[in-house]
């Protein structure tokens, strides 16, 4: 299934004649107007998922920065065909001085967390391309990941055609799942000992809500704007209950199905709940060109098994 996806994205790439973008190029950020000089040909992405959008477009990254998980190439299944080449791997903090060996031409940053020191550090190598001024480090839209990215390397018409494709999956699942319009969705994680959910700004909540599901009210109050996440003491299970949650975890299922917090939720007992394997998480985590087939595809008949409150109704085993 992974191939079968990864093989359609690289056909349609080669479909597609390149943009005839005008360079110089001037990009607002959260640090200043960036110019990037000319049409660059080596790119390194310090974006934690930088590495998928990149491929998708057919342009070998120079530098690509490894999140988590154990996989050879550090890109994910998804991704690996794509990638032909052996890129520096960087990982956090940001190791400026490889940065700089592997000679790139453009810096991508729009979902790294760089610091204005790191900007300025990293300015000097080559133009870096951050998030937009008023943007949280991480609270980009996925699609806007992509316009911004492309228009960079000059990718632009490629990228739009990606995206409709994408947008257009989401929007047939809001056709054929009009009950979900309104409804309330949550993505909470369990990590080692560390219990939360995600706000609205993330990246996570940001996708269900174009599925039509809204954050519940109370985790928007809890989490601060600046941030995507918050940490929940058992004391507040509202901040997890909806009408489907999604749960990501590291622990056994065990672990988190003994949790306190489940006692004092409704979804637990309507057979709410939505247990997103290691692939799955990622894969809805990335939001990337190249990730977001399999986890649409995936999720779909998940939401629709959890959201209908009725505990008879399995939701379907994850298919890796």
């Amino acid at each position: 299934m992974l191939s079968r996806s990864l093989t359609a994205v690289l056909a349609l790439v080669a479909a597609v004649p390149a943009l005839a973008q005008d360079f110089p190029l001037t990009l607002e950020t959260k640090f200043g107007p960036v110019t990037i000089e000319e049409r660059p040909e080596r790119v390194a992405t310090l974006d934690f998922n930088g590495a998928d959008n990149l491929l998708a477009l057919g342009i070998q990254p120079v530098v690509i920065r490894h999140w988590y998980g154990d996989w050879p190439e550090t890109v994910w299944p998804w991704a690996e065909e794509a990638l032909t080449t052996q890129p520096v791997v960087i990982g956090s903090p940001i190791d400026i001085e490889a940065v700089a060996a592997a000679d790139p031409d453009v810096i991508i940053g729009l979902w790294s967390g760089i610091t204005e020191e790191e900007f300025r550090q990293l300015s000097l190598i080559a133009p870096v391309v951050a998030v937009p001024p008023g943007t949280g480090d991480y609270a980009l839209p996925w699609e806007e990941q992509v316009r911004i990215m492309s228009r960079a390397v000059g990718r632009a018409e490629e990228a739009e055609t990606q995206i409709a494709d994408i947008e257009a999956r989401i929007a047939g699942i809001r056709e054929r799942h009009p009950d979900w319009q309104g409804r309330t969705a949550t993505v909470a994680f369990f990590w080692g000992d560390r219990l939360g959910v995600y706000g609205p700004q993330d990246i996570r909540a940001q996708l269900l809500h174009r599925l039509g599901l809204e954050t519940p009210q109370a985790v928007s109050e809890a989490v601060p704007p600046d941030a995507f996440s918050v940490d929940v003491s058992a004391e507040r299970p509202d901040l997890i209950d909806a009408d489907a949650v999604i749960w990501f975890t590291d622990q056994p299922q065990e672990a988190l199905l003994a949790l306190p917090i489940r006692a004092g939720m409704r979804a637990p007992s309507e057979g709410r709940e939505i247990m997103a394997d290691e692939m799955m998480a990622s894969a809805f985590s990335h939001a990337t060109l190249l990730s977001l087939p399999y986890a649409l595809e995936r999720l779909e008949p998940m939401i629709a098994a959890a959201i209908d409150g009725d505990p008879a109704t399995a939701v379907p085993e994850q298919d890796l």
